[in-house]
């Protein structure tokens, strides 16, 4: 009986701490320390011309509730396989040096060029994996923020921005983020007016 009653209270303590990592996000994720090999058959696809256009603004949202765009802003449409999503959900969801609206997180941040786990780092290295460059696309925004593509094909992309601000005196014009969304993209689809902004907003 007594052996029964602390096996029911170890099985209670390891449920309690599994329920406490899972809403910290402390699950341990198995697969995260090692980055799934490069395929090239997973990009087959994107490597041709397609009959599908894309379209929209790209963003960051300021906490005056501002857009903030840069003129000439590289934007890039990247396939989604095993490999570059690990990249993203690696370097991309997190951004601990780009500066961020708020001033006492400001006084935190590190600078741009300090971390080799920045975003910009990381997104120079992805455009420098040459099996990788056949299948990326590139445009620039316009000085509003919008972009297109067209002849795409079909399947699931990253579009993804670094918008690094601009200088001004104005906290919001200094302000420098990842602008990104998924998107599914079907044959012949045109897929227009897409919001594509940093995960401080509502949108992401």
């Amino acid at each position: 009986m007594r052996r029964r009653y602390r096996f029911l209270q170890e099985f209670a303590l390891a449920l309690a701490v599994f329920s406490l990592c899972s809403s910290q996000g402390w699950t341990a994720d198995l697969g995260s320390l090692n980055p799934p090999p490069f395929k090239e058959k997973d990009l087959f696809a994107y490597k041709g011309k397609g009959r599908s256009t894309l379209s929209g603004q790209v963003f960051l949202g300021s906490s005056s509730g501002k857009a903030i765009t840069q003129a000439g802003v590289p934007v890039h449409l990247i396939p989604v396989t095993p490999f570059t999503r690990y990249w993203f959900e690696h370097h991309m969801r997190t951004s601990p040096c780009l500066l961020p609206d708020d001033e006492t997180q400001h006084e935190r941040a590190l600078p741009l060029s300090q971390s080799a786990d920045c975003p910009q780092n990381a997104l120079a290295q992805l455009l420098d994996e040459k099996r990788l460059l056949p299948y990326l696309r590139t445009t620039r925004a316009n000085p509003t923020g919008h972009f297109w593509f067209t002849k795409i094909p079909a399947g699931r992309y990253y579009i993804l921005s670094l918008i690094e601000g601009r200088t001004g005196s104005h906290q919001d014009e200094r302000a420098a983020g990842i602008a990104w969304l998924m998107i599914d993209l079907e044959a012949g689809e045109k897929a227009s007016n897409l919001v594509v902004t940093d995960c401080r907003s509502s949108v992401c």
